[in-house]
């Protein structure tokens, strides 16, 4: 079954989303998946680069393969990404959907950080502080929307433009009726305010002052997953409780844990565990002084779970467009793409 952007938009709602990423983070905590594969090809003129991933499912009978694809097709404009994720059937080695993967990937994304927020964000928390306007910032808001009844939102961004375009159009959505959102004065400013910060960013160096974060307050960090590169302070990581969704993942390519890890600032003490061991229980808040952090770099089961949720649902529904792999014809689905 082949689904385009417009089958998951029609399939898609962040209550099935948040469900998918806390099974997954559940399945992947039992070690019922590993990313068996992974590449990595970047090229410099033109700027362009693909990132593929595969991961098996919990009995191996399942495959999810994805390919990102990004480039600057003008030298001075935006990076554009496109994605297709492909689902095998294993045990009989037959392709079961190809999914246009683009506003999959926000969603499944936003979804993790809504799944952690549940149980690491403070119950009455109400000021959520997001740092990045670009793709993932509008996703992440409407999903932690989702798990907290948040009144007020700061936004950060470099590009003060961008920044307060994204404010303006929150400002136009239904979910944010009552809900008021600006730009913030600095990211210091911000940071002492929030009760849940997230990062959505590709900065290489940390975003806010990590002594500003008010206790107890969550720390979302899910961007910048390079070993050279870090959202967050030795201030903030220093006094962090710390869950991951994959912490051997995030030991080999998240800055954020790799360098206060080898510059001594902390130790794997200070990593409490994976995310998936706190699905449907309640924390109390930390320690005095201390904040909890997710630090989020997706896992294939992720993809994998929600991916699987969808093709259920377009079969029941008769949604996309059902291709024969070994035959001459496509076969239209009951409403087409």
């Amino acid at each position: 079954r082949l689904l385009s952007e417009h089958d998951i938009a029609r399939l898609i709602d962040p209550e099935l989303a948040i469900e998918c990423a806390e099974t997954a983070f559940v399945q992947q905590l039992s070690g019922a998946s590993l990313v068996r594969g992974r590449l990595d090809m970047r090229r410099a003129s033109p700027r362009a680069g693909v990132l593929g991933v595969a991961g098996f499912g919990h009995d191996d009978s399942q495959l999810m393969i994805k390919t990102n694809c990004h480039g600057w097709p003008q030298a001075d404009g935006p990076r554009l990404t496109r994605s297709l994720l492909t689902l095998w059937d294993m045990a009989e080695v037959r392709p079961i959907a190809l999914i246009s993967a683009e506003r999959f990937n926000d969603h499944r994304t936003a979804a993790g950080f809504a799944a952690a927020a549940k149980v690491l964000a403070p119950t009455a928390a109400s000021t959520l502080a997001i740092f990045g306007a670009g793709k993932m910032a509008m996703p992440a808001l409407l999903y932690l929307l989702k798990v907290r009844s948040i009144r007020r939102v700061l936004i950060v961004g470099r590009n003060a433009e961008r920044a307060e375009a994204m404010a303006a159009g929150a400002r136009l959505l239904p979910a944010l009726s009552g809900v008021e959102v600006s730009v913030a004065g600095s990211a210091a400013e911000a940071a002492a305010q929030a009760d849940i910060l997230v990062t959505v960013t590709t900065s290489d160096t940390p975003v806010f002052p990590g002594e500003a974060v008010r206790d107890g307050a969550l720390v979302i960090l899910g961007g910048a997953n390079r070993p050279g590169a870090r959202e967050a302070d030795d201030a903030l990581i220093r006094r962090a409780v710390i869950y991951t969704d994959h912490t051997e993942g995030a030991l080999e390519k998240a800055g954020d844990l790799i360098m206060p890890l080898a510059s001594g600032v902390i130790d794997k003490r200070a990593i409490a565990g994976e995310i998936g061991a706190l699905i449907g229980q309640s924390l109390p808040a930390p320690a005095a002084g201390a904040v909890y952090v997710f630090k989020s770099i997706g896992i294939a089961l992720q993809d994998l779970v929600l991916a699987h949720a969808l093709l259920a649902r377009a079969e029941a529904l008769g949604l996309g467009t059902s291709f024969d792999a070994e035959g001459a014809s496509i076969a239209e689905g009951a409403e087409r793409s």
